[in-house]
């Protein structure tokens, strides 16, 4: 890896720009010993580090195919098209890589031709689109959604062509042979770095058992941005069930039996069944957004039994028919259906919490696992033979036992790179005194009148992120109009156009909430200064992080010193983590929650910051910009 990596290596005798990091060698050499020897290996890689190149170049001289799973699809996007052609150029190895995307992301040309014949728009504006889709479509290489750019993200209609799991009928499709999906997947059989996110990684893993993978086989791993993993995990290992799903299930049965022609009365009165008794059981869980399911009224358990009965006339009917594999396709999602909503009312696993969500029009209700080390023990660990967990933000307290407890993991190499930033001359970290706790009523006011006054010292160029939307909304609302710098506000405008605003107007200024804490990069002076309301703790209601709680707590343990203060360190080190971005890069970091001053815990998360100066007087934040 040094002659690679190193002061004399390639990449620097070829790269103008290229900056030799002793901390990327090391990262390098462990990611290579994991791939080459077998094992697991946790690497938290400080900011600036380069732990890019850092697994990448490992994984091209292993000799072995190698997945890399990625927390976002920009950082996806970064490594296949912009990382990994440099590579290539500067490497002395020929190698061939393939970008995998989840299977919604590609148009499925069997349902476009079914909806062509019969377009049914949900949204009226969509039709004046339609007309360019379709001239895309006839021009595709990939068949992939992003290169729709006159299409907006919210278009409904991309629902109802693309390559839904629910809808495929594999090999037995007549547009198989030209799939964009099989396409892929050929590509990335022959590839020998596969470069995916965590959420088809684990939708993948989630479909193996019952022959449904997506990702060619593979024995080792790399998963950066790793500390998100358990909250993905925790997503494709659990069960949904909502009154959407039971309605396009409806749909689908009527298109396909009916063919444009009139529904039979049978076929009708199963599907107006099926429509009338899921719209009274889901009617019974709307109110609250989110909360846990108690002791079930005898009514449900009714509403349940009369929907598995108009699910068994309705298969009973497609059964009749002559066989087709779409009619085989919605016979199994009718039983998948009827399993997930008996599993979920019926609350009889232990391992797993349940949950009602009301969002919109849409009731989920929802099976979620209370711990995934489970899961991943039995799906993942026994497939793999090395396994690289990476980060800027993966330790706790100089360790890192939270995140191994919480995946289950066993042996494994650590190695903890601090930054080669230089923070005691780049960073100022300032904690206001005198606020009141972000509990008092008064918080959001007090807030704001110091984050007016921190503004007024960075001249804007700033993010204040917010734990909650109501913070964020109340102190817009008495920032707005106070300011001598633009004001943006998440929820405005699309996150990528939001952010595109921000840094052409370098002193404008950003309120955001948790979409916002990472993935975000914005190098230079447009970000100077990055101001947190109050420690990131999860709610303790919301009911997975309820449930975990109480598993930890019945297992004698501590939830709050175990759970909660590791989880929030992980999360306030990726929010502070947007500062500072390059050698160049000064700014302050300022976190407005007194408790970090004032409780005993707050010694744990100050552990766990930059190694800055910290500071509580406003007037000593200017020290860093002279």
């Amino acid at each position: 890896m040094e002659n690679i990596l190193g002061r004399k290596g390639l990449l620097a005798e070829g790269l103008e720009s290229y900056e030799y990091r002793p901390q990327q060698v090391e990262m390098a050499e462990a990611v290579w010993r994991a791939l080459t020897q077998g094992g697991n290996l946790i690497v938290e890689a400080g900011p600036g580090t380069g732990k890019t190149f850092a697994y990448l170049i490992p994984a091209l001289y292993s000799g072995h195919k190698v997945v890399v799973s990625t927390g976002t699809k920009n950082l996806q996007e970064q490594i296949f098209f912009k990382d990994i052609p440099l590579l290539k150029e500067f490497l002395p190895i020929s190698f061939k890589a393939a970008y995998m995307k989840g299977r919604e992301n590609y148009l499925c040309w069997r349902r476009f031709k079914l909806f062509e014949r019969q377009p049914l728009f949900k949204v009226m504006e969509e039709t004046s689109l339609f007309g360019e889709l379709k001239r895309w479509a006839s021009r595709t290489q990939t068949g992939d959604r992003s290169e729709l750019e006159g299409i907006p993200e919210d278009f409904s209609t991309w629902g109802e062509i693309c390559c839904s799991r629910d809808h495929c009928l594999g090999t037995n499709c007549p547009d198989y042979k030209r799939c964009f999906l099989t396409h892929m997947r050929q590509e990335a059989a022959e590839a020998q770095l596969i470069v995916v996110n965590h959420h088809l990684f684990f939708a993948d893993l989630a479909v193996r058992d019952v022959g449904g993978e997506v990702i060619p086989r593979y024995k080792r791993v790399i998963f950066d941005e790793a500390h998100q993993l358990e909250e993905v995990i925790t997503n494709y290992f659990g069960l949904a069930v909502s009154n959407y799903r039971v309605e396009e299930l409806a749909r689908d049965v009527r298109r396909e039996l009916t063919k444009g022609r009139k529904p039979t009365a049978g076929l009708q009165r199963a599907v107006d069944a099926l429509l009338v008794k899921s719209a009274d059981l889901f009617s019974l869980f709307q109110g609250e957004e989110k909360y846990r399911l108690q002791e079930l009224d005898p009514i449900l358990l009714s509403l349940l039994s009369d929907i598995k009965k108009s699910l068994a006339a309705l298969r009973e009917i497609m059964g009749k028919r002559r066989w087709r594999e779409e009619i085989a396709s919605l016979i199994h999602r009718a039983q998948e259906l009827e399993g997930d909503i008996e599993f979920i009312l019926s609350m009889g696993d232990p391992a797993y919490v349940y949950w009602c969500e009301n969002r919109g029009r849409g009731v989920f209700l929802r099976a979620s696992p209370i711990d995934v080390w489970p899961e991943v023990s039995k799906r993942l660990y026994p497939r793999v033979e090395a396994m690289v967990f990476t980060s800027a933000t993966l330790s706790t307290q100089g360790g890192f036992d939270y995140f191994r407890e919480r995946l289950g993991l066993g042996e494994a190499e650590e190695l903890i790179l601090p930054s080669p930033f230089d923070f005691q001359r780049q960073v100022v970290i300032y904690l206001p005194e005198g606020l009141p706790e972000p509990h008092s009523p008064t918080f959001p006011r007090s807030a704001a009148t110091e984050i007016e006054a921190i503004l007024e010292i960075t001249k804007g160029r700033a993010f204040a992120l917010f734990t909650s939307y109501k913070n964020m909304r109340e102190v817009y609302s008495i920032l707005r109009g106070r300011l001598p710098y633009r004001l943006l506000i998440q929820g405005e405008g699309p996150k990528h156009l939001l952010l595109e605003e921000f840094k052409g107007d370098v002193q404008s200024v950003l309120l955001a909430t948790s979409s916002f804490w990472e993935g975000v990069d914005v190098p230079g002076e447009a970000l100077s200064c990055v101001i947190i309301d109050k420690l990131p703790f999860d709610a303790p209601t919301e009911p997975v992080v309820q449930a975990r709680i109480e598993r930890i707590a019945s297992q004698g343990g501590n939830p709050f010193y175990q759970y909660q203060i590791p989880a929030a360190i992980i999360t306030l080190k990726q929010g502070l983590g947007r500062l500072i971005r390059s050698r160049e890069d000064c700014g302050v970091l300022s976190i407005l929650d007194t408790r970090l001053v004032t409780k005993g815990y707050g010694k744990i998360f100050l552990q766990s910051l930059p190694p800055a100066p910290v500071v509580q007087q406003r007037e000593e934040i200017k020290r860093v910009f002279e």
